[in-house]
């Protein structure tokens, strides 16, 4: 299943396949985004390049190499400018995106990073330039495509306006965030432990998703920071497991140890539960209700 993930962060730190420098007509470096990723990629080379191309229309996109960057490619998408709204531009700016991911998945791009085209010095209104940038990508992904998404974006204010309509817009495809849910740090009193055990690539990116809760039986809100993936309980927001990810598959569970949040105090009982809710948790899409079945069953069993 494909992603859109909204980071607070600059394009060229981004590690996807390919990355969007938001361009103009005639390819030409400039300032924001575009001077950004010419500095990265080396400007002499990226200006030669896109001289090659020589002029791209607006509401479509063309492709370089990423040469200095850390992408496989650059995608130069040309947003239209913002007038009133009735001069095409929600069309234009729905076709750069497209025109991008187009060109990425032609291409074997897996990921692509964009930035929020057109709102900048183009002037495109913050909240309908994420409309159509969300539209545009959900909208790809339900016809079949499989691309995973990042925003890159460093303005805390847009990225609280896109991550609030990713909700509304796709919210098959949202990313827990943090602040999707009222929660606690975990306690001074805890445990740790390591856990071995290895997670396929379609796994860890079902763990990156995480879980926001949308019913009564759906018990557990998590999400991921980095590589660590915070676990809490969906009733009262307790934080019961924190999972540092290591490369080696020698993973560091840090476990609630408050007696009036997590009654749990055998380490063993916690790697055995941990291991059954990461099956189900590395499910896409997860069930939470048979993993809410699965852990009463369990628990009358212990209780008998």
């Amino acid at each position: 299943m494909s992603t859109i993930e909204i980071r607070k962060m600059s394009i060229t730190d981004l590690d996807t396949d390919a990355i969007v420098n938001a361009a103009n007509e005639g390819l030409w470096a400039g300032g924001g985004v575009c001077g950004a990723i010419f500095r990265a990629a080396g400007h002499e080379q990226l200006q030669a390049a896109c001289d090659r191309i020589g002029h791209c229309a607006t509401g479509s996109a063309v492709m370089t190499p990423g040469f200095g960057t850390k992408a496989k490619y650059i995608i130069h998408a040309v947003g239209p400018r913002w007038t009133d709204g009735r001069h095409d531009e929600p069309k234009l700016l729905y076709g750069a995106y497209r025109s991008s991911l187009e060109l990425a998945v032609q291409n074997g791009c897996r990921s692509i990073g964009f930035p929020l085209v057109s709102a900048g010095i183009f002037g495109y209104p913050v909240e309908e330039a994420w409309r159509k940038a969300l539209q545009a990508c959900s909208d790809f992904m339900e016809k079949g495509n499989r691309i995973d998404v990042v925003f890159a974006v460093l303005s805390d204010s847009n990225i609280k306006i896109g991550r609030k309509l990713l909700k509304e817009v796709a919210p098959q495809i949202t990313t827990a965030v943090k602040s999707d849910w009222q929660t606690s740090e975990m306690p001074v009193q805890h445990d740790t432990f390591v856990l071995v055990r290895s997670f396929a690539p379609e796994q860890m990116k079902a763990l990156r998703r995480g879980n926001i809760p949308r019913a009564m039986e759906d018990k557990w809100f998590w999400y991921m920071e980095g590589d660590t993936l915070f676990a809490h309980r969906s009733w009262t927001g307790s934080c019961i497991y924190k999972i540092d990810f290591s490369a080696d598959n020698h993973h560091k569970v840090t476990v609630n140890r408050d007696p009036e949040q997590y009654t749990c105090t055998s380490v063993d009982e916690d790697r055995d539960s941990l291991n059954k809710l990461l099956n189900w948790w590395s499910e896409a899409p997860y069930d939470a209700y048979h993993e809410w079945l699965s852990e009463t069953v369990d628990s009358l069993k212990k209780g008998e």
